[in-house]
């Protein structure tokens, strides 16, 4: 079995098969006790403490940080990749919100795939 995203450009060769179908979804209450793994797509200014200020809002909702890669796009500005556990969606939406919210951070997108 191979879970994709609903947006995922994949899915268009089972259009005709149906039965192929399986709709999955990701629990908004964590009643496991499991954490998912989530990535996440951020651009941020290049200045001294941003990836700390980006690591405290993970810490305080109690995310973990898996991996990390970053590369400087230009002299002012890092792409970076985290690679996050979470328990849940609502978790991860919270965590997205609060990044978006920090000022050197100029864009957070979830990777899907």
């Amino acid at each position: 079995m191979t879970v994709y995203p609903i947006q995922s450009a994949a899915l268009a060769a089972f259009d005709n098969e149906p039965e192929r179908w399986l709709d999955v979804r990701w629990d908004t209450e964590a009643s496991s006790g499991e954490r998912f793994p989530a990535r996440l797509s951020l651009q941020s200014i290049n200045e001294p403490g941003v990836f700390a200020q980006i690591a405290q809002v993970i810490a305080d909702h109690d995310g973990n940080i898996d991996n990390i890669s970053m590369k400087r796009r230009t002299q002012d500005f890092t792409d970076i990749t985290l690679d996050l556990s979470v328990w849940d969606l609502q978790h991860l939406n919270a965590i997205v919100a609060e990044l978006r919210s920090k000022r050197p951070v100029s864009s957070v997108q979830r990777v899907n795939g």
